[in-house]
């Protein structure tokens, strides 16, 4: 009889077992310490730990490595672009997008990450995977690369994600932020399922391209299969503060109110739109309830503050939140603080106290004006009639003036005309060349009314004949008024309704 043996293990097999659980441990270990990194310091700590201490070929450090490059991505992206280049060798679609996200999310590398893609597809046997399409989109949509959209909503089709909810998503917002509605709505008409997300990069969209009645009627159409959340409460209190929509407004607020938790109730992005929807409602006092009652006030929230009072006339109120976002609030101005204090001098004619806060912008807080402050300190000082001053501001101006700067000299000349026919006539010239193909009866009315004032009758002539001849009519008044949640736009002289 011949009786089975189980051979023994050789010594050999029993060094190469205690090396693998020793190998194993220690890559847990170390994986156990990337788990617990906060910081950079660490992290180079334990990529050099790692270096020295595994083999490169290793299945789990490779695993490692992926893991260091998610880390350094989220912290320190030249380190991450560094670590790809040189410790990745053969990358995954992880780690391939997990660098281009991270450059798709840095302020001065965007284009690298569409770059990236191009060198994921020539260089490697990897696919791009559901993943990667967002990330690079999104550099797409940051840098305007309509071409580079294009084709990767190609690759979208041909790699057969064509029915990704969160890649159509990604679509939506390329497609609008590089201002092409007409593909942003085929995309989303085309879904074959929307989430949430979809409805509100949509209504996003349409607000942000100014189609605020068609984003109402989204948001609308969107209450029939979801709840809305804070995002779309913003898209829809944005285009009620275009339109002058107060009650539709005033919904979205108790709906804030009733149905969403405390903490989309308080959230500062929320409160600043309900206070620039109140406040270009002409709800001041409103807006003021609920700025005073916020728990936490941003840079923003007193911007649209001071801006609203100016916009409404209420001059004193938004130069004294001024003082108090400064002296309480503990903030430092920016350069919309003083777009809203500059226009709240040019409203009441504060020629000095104009002066004065254009001073303490540039000297004080070191913020280089725009064309917006220029206008506003231009038009102040044109209105009060001092057109020499207002000229050399211009002269004066760091950036190019434009037809804007131009026609509030002119008007200023058209009010108060006193030997500026040849100003005027310059400043009309100006203006035309600016606005060459644009609209121009402003302008001709303009200057027919300083030839009024000097009583030149023979150039107020002139300048009627010369509107006749080249079709150029007086722009009329438009007023917008909302009924039943509905804006609708009169114009001056139409009759239309009538019939």
């Amino acid at each position: 009889m011949v009786l089975a043996t189980t051979p023994f293990p050789t010594v050999a097999t029993a060094v190469d077992n205690h090396n693998h659980v020793q190998t194993t441990n220690h890559h847990r270990r170390l994986l156990h310490l990337l788990n617990q990194c906060t910081s950079m310091s660490h992290l180079k700590q334990i990529h050099a730990h790692t270096l020295r201490t595994t083999c490169t070929t290793h299945p789990h450090t490779l695993f490692l490595h992926t893991r260091i490059l998610h880390f350094s991505s989220l912290h320190d992206l030249h380190y991450a672009f560094l670590f790809f280049q040189t410790h990745i060798e053969n990358p995954n679609s992880f780690a391939w997008n997990t660098i281009i996200r991270a450059c798709s999310r840095s302020i001065n590398r965007k284009q690298e990450a569409i770059l990236l893609y191009l060198k994921m597809l020539s260089e490697s046997n990897v696919i791009p995977d559901k993943h990667t399409f967002p990330f690079v989109l999104k550099a797409c949509a940051y840098l305007f690369a309509i071409s580079e959209g294009r084709q990767l909503h190609s690759h979208v089709f041909k790699l057969g994600f064509a029915s990704d909810v969160y890649i159509n998503n990604s679509l939506i917002h390329f497609y609008g932020s590089c201002g092409r509605l007409e593909d942003a709505r085929n995309v989303f008409d085309e879904m074959p399922e929307r989430s949430v997300v979809s409805w509100n990069v949509m209504i996003d969209t349409l607000v942000q391209l100014n189609e605020f009645d068609d984003a109402l009627t989204c948001f609308r159409e969107m209450q029939e299969r979801f709840e809305p959340d804070g995002f779309a409460i913003q898209s829809v209190l944005r285009a009620c503060a275009s339109l002058g929509a107060l009650s539709l407004g005033m919904w979205a607020h108790a709906y804030v109110l009733r149905k969403c938790n405390p903490e989309v109730a308080n959230d500062v992005l929320i409160n600043n739109c309900l206070l620039e929807m109140y406040c270009k409602c002409g709800s001041l006092e409103t807006a003021k309830s609920i700025f005073e009652k916020m728990a936490k006030r941003d840079v923003t929230s007193w911007n649209i503050m001071i801006l609203g009072f100016a916009i409404n006339g209420q001059v004193d109120p938004a130069l004294e939140y001024f003082t108090k976002m400064v002296d309480e609030g503990g903030l430092t101005p920016n350069s919309i603080t003083f777009s809203g204090v500059l226009s709240a001098c040019r409203h009441r004619g504060m020629v000095h106290e104009g002066q004065n806060y254009f001073t303490i912008m540039t000297t004080r807080y070191g913020i280089e004006p725009v064309l917006e402050h220029y206008g506003c300190l231009v038009d102040l000082l044109a209105r009060a009639g001092l057109i020499a001053k207002a000229l050399d501001v211009v002269s004066t101006m760091t950036v190019k003036p434009d037809a804007v700067i131009w026609r509030s000299i002119l008007d200023g000349c058209s009010k108060r005309n006193v030997g500026l026919i040849e100003v005027s006539e310059e400043m009309a010239k100006k203006i035309m060349e600016s606005e060459e193909g644009g609209e121009l009866s402003g302008v001709y009315v303009l200057l027919a009314r300083v030839y009024a004032v000097a009583r030149k009758w023979d150039e107020v002539g002139s300048v009627r004949k010369l509107m006749a001849e080249k079709g150029v009519a007086k722009e009329p008044g438009c007023s917008t008024i909302e009924i039943d949640g509905v804006a609708h736009e009169f114009f001056a002289g139409d009759i239309s309704s009538l019939y």
